[in-house]
């Protein structure tokens, strides 16, 4: 159980920064520094949420969803479903703009970061003494 505990409070903390991150972005705060870099936007994305994959899936100790006899992660599909609605909000918020391109790297992300997440072993604790 306090191996989970971590990852829960990891996940927590890690997605009290994503919030921060995001806040910034809808309310254009972030430093325009950081444009300079070419594809930041893309980068950033496939990184954001490839980690909120990584420790939402292992916060969840790697839970999955059976549709049709295919067992899906569940976590890593929760994470998704936001990443479509931060993108359609997107469309309609004058500061944002909704992009195929960052909704694909918000994709790989999450893909090769859940893969990573599975093959991070979770150590089980046991309660018996």
């Amino acid at each position: 159980m306090k191996s989970r505990r971590f990852w829960v409070t990891a996940f927590c903390f890690y997605l009290g920064i994503l919030f921060a991150i995001s806040m910034s972005a809808y309310l254009k705060i972030i430093p325009t520094e950081i444009a300079r870099f070419p594809y930041y936007d893309t980068i950033l994305h496939f990184l954001l949420l490839g980690i909120a994959a990584y420790l939402s899936h292992l916060a969840l100790n790697k839970r999955q969803l059976h549709i049709l006899n295919t067992a899906l992660p569940l976590a890593p599909l929760i994470v998704f479903l936001f990443c479509i609605i931060d993108e359609i909000i997107q469309k309609y918020t004058p500061h944002r703009s909704a992009d195929m391109i960052d909704l694909a790297a918000d994709i790989c992300g999450i893909i090769l970061f859940t893969w990573l997440a599975e093959k991070t072993p979770i150590r089980r604790v046991s309660n018996i003494k």
